[in-house]
């Protein structure tokens, strides 16, 4: 692990022991406005610009967070309950997306419901003690996996961002 990456983790980890599901719901659900905020006005020729065949797409982007926030919310579900969970195909790869630009802002706007409805129907008292491992943070509990996903939108709104302000990035 690098020392970003432990220091990332660290956070996750102590903030998520730290604040209740309700508190850090705030946080999250900032992060997924935001990103929601960004890609309102994006038409279907800039969801698809690629600027470089290492970038990802605007499309790409969005129905990788929109997978693995449906993957993230069941295993913060489950670690909350202390159910072993399995965040092995948690963060989906790379794939050229077949959703229209109006299909993924709804995923990300259903997602944010989804996230909702799951924080509501947590326990009073989670469970803190089962973990399961994260590719690059290792083990979390539910509440540093309920902060990832803040990271993780966070994460992808910069590169959301980064396509947007190319200079080859279409006008309409």
């Amino acid at each position: 692990m690098t020392p970003e990456e432990q220091r990332v983790r660290e956070y996750l980890i102590s903030q998520g022991e730290k604040y209740p599901f309700e508190e850090l719901w705030i946080r999250s659900i900032a992060a997924r406005l935001e990103l929601i905020k960004e890609v309102s006005d994006v038409n279907q020729k800039q969801a698809d610009f690629s600027f470089d065949n290492d970038e990802w797409t605007i499309s790409e982007i969005l129905e990788h967070v929109v997978t693995s926030t449906y993957r993230v919310t069941n295993l913060i579900s489950e670690l909350a309950l202390g159910i072993t969970g399995d965040s092995s195909n948690i963060d989906p790869p790379r794939k050229m997306s077949k959703l229209s630009i109006d299909e993924l802002r709804k995923g990300l706007l259903d997602g944010a419901f989804k996230w909702t409805s799951m924080t509501d129907n947590l326990p009073a008292t989670p469970n803190m003690d089962q973990m399961s491992n994260h590719s690059f943070f290792g083990d979390l509990h539910a509440g540093g996996w309920y902060l990832f996903q803040r990271v993780h939108d966070l994460d992808h709104l910069n590169q959301v961002r980064n396509n947007k302000s190319h200079e080859d990035y279409p006008n309409n």
